[in-house]
């Protein structure tokens, strides 16, 4: 008897491990790169009213020639101290930016003002003239290539594209910034302020088997921390834009002498892949069990010189 206990305890073990390296050997897919035309087409989505770093990562992408920018979702950040109708405050905003721009030729679609599904779970999509768009930019790509959806805030507009259209997610690569990830202990904490903002559509983006999901985690991010005074002297050479980008620090985070820039942390690691480091993970065991990109570093004083050579190309009088 003690020997076939001992025979079932081996075969369980062995089972048991078997199965755990079995997981960790999932398949990935391909990666982003060749998948891409002359330059990559890219959507961002952004809860620009929620912080300041939304508004300095558009100012980033929009003079930025190595990408396509599609357009600017706007995005809900609900919360007990944000007010109604977050969507519309972001909205406000990205058009305040592109005007000074002079690029309100780029399509900017409001977004969802709701989460996905309801309050205890669910994914019923919420559509928006977001979500149209993220499908009719999918729709409108040649066979072989692939769009970028960059959700910095939420992802609500981009998981009811593809709840809606759920063909899209196998011609969609997305970069997001959120959750929190512990490399050495390979688990997830989803107590984080971009994921709580709609838990539904963070777990239905890790759900699907098809989609391509690069994560910005914010213990990496929080390394992007910019000094006020320093940030200040140099919006002050980039005309209009500078001094719009100065007054928006002032009126939403006049107590704050520095700024982590999460959104741009993710924005210049995808513009410049060599900037970052990155290892791929399993998702966590609620989610369907495959794997993702997650990035583990960034390189501070290559993106901070990077981003003040690329907005110096601001205009004085028209803001580009």
């Amino acid at each position: 008897m003690l020997r076939i206990l001992t025979l079932l305890l081996i075969t369980l073990f062995l089972g048991c491990t078997g199965n755990a390296d079995l997981r960790e050997e999932l398949p990935f897919p391909a990666q982003a790169s060749g998948q891409f035309a002359t330059k990559p087409k890219l959507i961002l989505d952004t809860d620009t009213a929620n912080e300041i770093d939304d508004l300095f990562a558009i100012a980033r992408l929009l003079p930025d020639t190595s990408v396509d920018l599609l357009g600017i979702n706007s995005a809900q950040w609900f919360h007990v101290w944000s007010g109604d109708s977050t969507v519309h405050q972001s909205q406000r905003l990205n058009e305040e930016l592109l005007t000074i721009a002079g690029r309100l030729d780029i399509p900017h679609p409001l977004g969802s003002d709701l989460i996905m599904g309801k309050p205890w779970g669910d994914y019923d999509p919420r559509p928006s003239p977001a979500s149209d768009f993220i499908i009719e930019q999918v729709r409108a790509l040649p066979e072989g290539e692939k769009l970028v959806v960059m959700p910095i805030g939420a992802a609500t507009n981009l998981a009811s594209a593809i709840a809606i259209e759920p063909e899209i997610a196998r011609k969609i690569v997305v970069y997001t910034l959120g959750f929190r990830y512990d490399l050495e202990g390979k688990f997830w904490n989803k107590d984080e302020f971009n994921i709580r903002r709609d838990l539904n559509a963070a777990n239905f983006l890790l759900n699907q088997e098809d989609l391509e999901l690069h994560i910005m985690p914010i213990d990496v991010a929080i390394e992007y921390t910019w000094q006020r005074s320093d940030v200040f002297t140099r919006l002050g050479q980039i005309g209009p834009m500078g001094d719009y980008l100065k007054r928006k620090w002032m009126e939403r985070f006049a107590e704050n002498d520095s700024w982590v820039m999460w959104d741009v942390a993710l924005v210049q690691a995808f513009l410049h892949p060599e900037m970052a480091e990155k290892t791929t993970v399993l998702t966590p065991p609620e989610n369907t069990r495959r794997s993702v990109y997650m990035y583990t570093d960034i390189d501070f004083d290559g993106m901070y010189g990077d981003y003040w050579t690329t907005v110096d190309v601001l205009d004085a009088a028209s803001g580009f």
